[in-house]
């Protein structure tokens, strides 16, 4: 069936990623036919585009306001989904993220009992309303601990744990960093296990008191700090541009009487948003604007230039 070397759906490739996301198409009509019929109320219901729920290849993240009524309403569409497609909720890794909703009546109405941090990961990356804390992202430097102990015993050459702190460790700190803003100690301590890798030195040492006080030895990894800042110029261009869902929803979110450029920094706005408000003077500086036909560009004297007019410098030149 399937040619030598050959790849994708049209040469007989692998067929269950397409499988899986047809399957998983079926499963948002059914939340957009509950959004429709009120039996769920998304988190942002005012907010467009509605968005009741995200999903991370084979991880589900369901945003509705909590309530008796929308709770029983996902039980039975992820029973029906389970009935129809065979693909059935894990018990062992599903729980509930408990953020303070408030109702018309300013009462406030919590999931669970208490309000506490998220602990919850999706995918591998903690789920948090506040700027994430250094115990937040632990599971990122034990990521790193365990790749570099696990390495050094099938005894890597000089070359090869270049290549594991560059493809391995710094491609999922860069992957964390384009989600959420990890605190500087998390990556000094990522930067030191990466250092102390490639002299050949023992990752447990890094968690000593030497770290804390000197920051740990530096090594040639990427300026991860640099990574989190392109990222959100990355967002920050989609806003100027037009296009994507995160970018809309932010707008519409954010900027329903202002614009990107003369929108102020609110207390109130999320650490993503506030990110990427911070990018703006770098994209001032690297942003070229076009006048096409000049049916809207006028030209008027400059008291700087003396009597003459603005034109009349392009025409000398």
């Amino acid at each position: 069936m399937a040619t030598s070397g050959a790849t994708g759906a049209e040469a007989g490739g692998p067929p269950l990623p397409y499988l899986f996301t047809l399957v998983m198409e079926y499963f948002t009509c059914m939340m957009d036919t509950a959004v429709h019929s009120k039996r769920i109320v998304p988190l942002f219901r005012l907010v467009r585009p509605v968005v009741s729920h995200l999903i991370y290849a084979d991880d589900l993240l369901v945003l509705l306001q909590p309530s008796m009524r929308g709770m029983r309403a996902l039980s039975d569409i992820m029973e029906e989904f389970g009935r129809l497609s065979g693909l059935q909720l894990n018990g062992e890794k599903q729980s509930l993220l408990q953020l303070p909703v408030y109702t018309a009546g300013g009462e406030s109405l919590r999931l669970g009992s208490g309000q506490r941090r998220a602990s919850s990961e999706i995918p591998g990356v903690p789920l948090t309303v506040n700027y994430a804390r250094e115990q937040d992202c632990h599971s990122l430097v034990d990521f790193a601990q365990r790749r570099v102990e696990g390495w050094q015993a099938a005894g890597l050459s000089f070359g090869g744990r270049i290549e594991l702190v560059r493809s391995v460790i710094a491609g999922i700190t860069m992957f964390w960093l384009q989600s959420i803003q990890i605190p500087t100690a998390t990556i000094r301590k990522v930067e030191a296990i990466c250092g102390l890798h490639l002299e050949g030195r023992d990752a447990c040492d890094l968690l000593g008191p030497a770290l804390s006080a000197s920051g740990g030895r530096r090594s040639g990894v990427e300026a991860f700090h640099a990574v989190r800042k392109a990222a959100c110029v990355k967002m920050a261009w989609r806003f100027i541009k037009g296009g994507g869902r995160s970018a809309e929803w932010m707008a519409n979110r954010y900027l329903r009487r202002t614009n990107f450029w003369a929108c102020r920094i609110d207390n109130n706005f999320s650490v993503t948003f506030k990110a990427i408000l911070r990018c703006r003077p770098v994209l001032q500086t690297a942003i070229c604007r076009t006048m096409k036909d000049g049916t809207t560009t006028d030209l008027w004297l400059d008291p700087w230039l003396g009597s003459r007019s603005c034109s009349s410098y392009w025409e000398d030149s």
